[in-house]
């Protein structure tokens, strides 16, 4: 009995201890994906930040202007690569895990992804905000995204196109659009309205 109750304890610290180093590898390897995803963050941000001064510096439909976008495709086919392998080998990394700014890094880059690899991986991105591990709008974004793409009404109004006749960017179309507010509100965005006019988008629908 005695001899049962030693091999039971011996086996119960073997577990405990193995499980605290588990947990510190795995603490250890989300430290490595948090840095690097913050890193594709920062990639995928920068050339965007800078789009304001070049348009207004060459016109919105300059050669510079092109140019420019080239290099922002080019470095999106990087990042969306780099994510994609994140996400097969760890699936999509909660704010729990990795912080809210890597967590937001993989959204960034699958909504700056083809609409192919948009569509394949928003399921992923629907059980993480169902999971409370990525934020709600994520999800809205992607999916408002997604039905632009395919020529379909979006459901929250995130998403806009520019209008060669005003000059401006008009919230693009919107399915029910009377219940949008309901439906943003839900999700924890602000009424259409006020989105509209903090970002100068034009709403007339």
């Amino acid at each position: 009995m005695r001899k049962s109750l030693l091999s039971i304890i011996v086996l119960l610290l073997y577990i405990s201890v193995n499980s605290q180093d588990i947990n510190t590898i795995t603490l250890a390897q989300d430290t490595i994906l948090k840095r690097e995803l913050e890193s594709i963050r920062i990639k995928d941000q920068a050339l965007r930040l800078l789009l304001p001064e070049i348009e207004i510096k060459f016109g919105k439909d300059s050669e510079e202007m092109k140019y420019f976008w080239s290099l922002i495709h080019k470095q999106d086919s990087i990042n969306e690569a780099e994510v994609i392998e994140i996400i097969k080998a760890n699936g999509w990394l909660g704010a729990n895990r990795v912080g809210n700014m890597a967590n937001q890094s993989l959204w960034l880059v699958i909504q700056h992804a083809a609409l192919e690899t948009q569509e394949k991986y928003l399921p992923k991105l629907k059980e993480s905000v169902e999971k409370g591990e990525s934020d709600g709008w994520y999800l809205a974004f992607l999916e408002d995204r997604i039905l632009m793409r395919k020529g379909e009404k979006q459901v929250y109004g995130s998403q806009t196109q520019y209008n060669t006749i005003t000059g401006k960017y008009h919230i693009y179309q919107i399915r029910d659009v009377n219940s949008v507010n309901e439906r943003r509100l839900e999700i924890g965005l602000e009424p259409i309205e006020e989105y509209a006019t903090k970002n100068g988008y034009v709403f007339d629908q």
